[in-house]
């Protein structure tokens, strides 16, 4: 029993690292009307710098083999949690106002979006 217990649970340890490598290829769903669209790529945001009105969407989508984060530096505006190759956040673009943000995972990794009146 405890064998087979060992064998499920190293076959889903397995599983689940095979999909955190994957070369799928990263795809950028539609950003909504009047949106916007971040790819992060090479360790980077593309544009680092983006200005939007409120309530307009936004859309970043990692290009990378690994994880990154959308992660705004006051810690309370958005967090995308982790997000693997070819994985998007989106993002209705809050108050106006300049929001910085970062990857929690490279915190060099460093953009703003800047948010006017619609």
């Amino acid at each position: 029993m405890i064998r087979g217990v060992r064998a499920a649970a190293l076959a889903l340890l397995l599983g689940g690292l095979a999909a955190c490598f994957s070369d799928r290829p990263a795809t950028a769903p539609e950003p909504p009307a009047g949106g916007a669209t971040v790819t992060i790529t090479n360790f980077a945001y593309v544009p680092p710098n983006l200005s939007v009105a409120s309530g307009a969407g936004v859309t970043w989508t990692n290009g990378d083999n690994v994880q990154h984060t959308v992660t705004a530096d006051d810690g309370t505006s958005f967090d995308s949690n982790l997000l693997g190759k070819g994985q998007s956040f989106q993002l209705t673009a809050p108050a106006p106002g300049t929001y910085s943000y970062h990857c929690s995972v490279h915190p060099f990794m460093k953009a703003t979006l800047t948010v006017t009146a619609p």
